[in-house]
């Protein structure tokens, strides 16, 4: 059975930083650092939430193209760790715990900040306790409900595609006819 975890944030001390002492170079160091300690906690976590998470921490809340730039040099560091998962970067770590899902809350991460792989298994859950075939149509609502959320929008709808697609792709979930799903019974990863 797939399991829902807790999803445990990084949090980091704020260190109040001018975005033109940033890109200086004078903080690499401490941004390499809370970069790796951020994919280390929170991973699966998608680049957009992992840069929020370390800039916030510098009290930076707007990002310029100056700042962006730096980033992405920054992040080329954890390349190894990247995978695009249906057109979302989302970044990886060896310590993650594989098959389940963590609910989403506004607090904590939006429906667009939710790796598509790990949302895969919020369907796989779905469709493991129903124990039957579902439409697509009827499949949604219970995804969404299933991931901590009251009504759709369209930031969701798009997790759910992907995730769908990823799911199917990666053969954690089965299909007949053009949009009906399920799971096999030992579909849950070793």
């Amino acid at each position: 059975m797939i399991e829902k975890a807790p999803y445990t944030v990084a949090t980091f001390e704020l260190i109040p930083t001018p975005s033109d002492v940033m890109i200086s170079g004078e903080l690499d160091e401490i941004v390499l650092q809370r970069l790796h300690d951020c994919i280390e906690i929170e991973a699966p976590i998608t680049r957009a939430l992992l840069l929020k998470r370390v800039i916030n921490s510098f009290d930076i809340h707007k990002v310029g193209w100056r700042v962006n730039q730096y980033f992405d040099r920054m992040l080329g560091t954890f390349d190894s760790q990247l995978v695009v998962e249906m057109g979302v970067p989302v970044y990886h770590s060896a310590n993650e715990k594989k098959g389940c899902f963590r609910p989403g809350t506004k607090d904590i991460r939006f429906s667009h900040q939710i790796p598509p792989s790990e949302a895969a298994y919020a369907i796989v859950s779905v469709l493991e306790r129903v124990r039957r075939k579902l439409r697509r149509k009827a499949l949604y609502p219970l995804f969404y409900r299933e991931l901590g959320y009251m009504k759709s929008g369209s930031d969701l709808d798009d997790l759910f595609s992907k995730s769908l697609k990823w799911a199917f792709q990666n053969g954690l979930i089965k299909r007949v006819q053009t949009s009906t799903y399920y799971v096999e019974r030992d579909s849950s990863p070793a």
